[in-house]
C-alpha cells in the first residue's frame, strides 16, 4: 500500500475512534515518532564519515571560517 493510501486509511480510522482511544493512539504515534528519530540519530552517530564531517564543521565554526559554509538563503532557494 502506498504512503498516501495508508495515511488516508489511518485518518479514516482515527475519525472513528472514541476520544479515549484517540488519546491512546496519539501516545503510540508519539512513541513511534520518537523511536524513528532515535534510529536516525543512532544511524548518524554510527557513521564515521558523517561524524568526521560534523567535527570538521564545528572546528571551522570555532575558528571563524564561516566562508566555508553555504549561506542559508542560498540553500533555501534550492529546496
Amino acid at each position: 500500500m502506498q504512503k498516501v493510501a495508508i495515511k488516508r486509511e489511518a485518518k479514516k480510522t482515527l475519525d472513528e475512534l472514541s476520544e479515549e482511544k484517540l488519546r491512546v493512539a496519539m501516545d503510540f504515534l508519539g512513541y513511534l515518532k520518537g523511536k524513528e528519530e532515535m534510529e536516525a540519530t543512532l544511524e548518524t552517530l554510527s557513521s564515521h564519515e558523517l561524524m568526521a564531517q560534523i567535527e570538521e564543521a564545528e572546528t571551522a565554526i570555532e575558528k571563524g571560517r564561516l566562508e566555508e559554509f553555504i549561506p542559508w538563503e542560498e540553500v533555501k532557494r534550492d529546496v
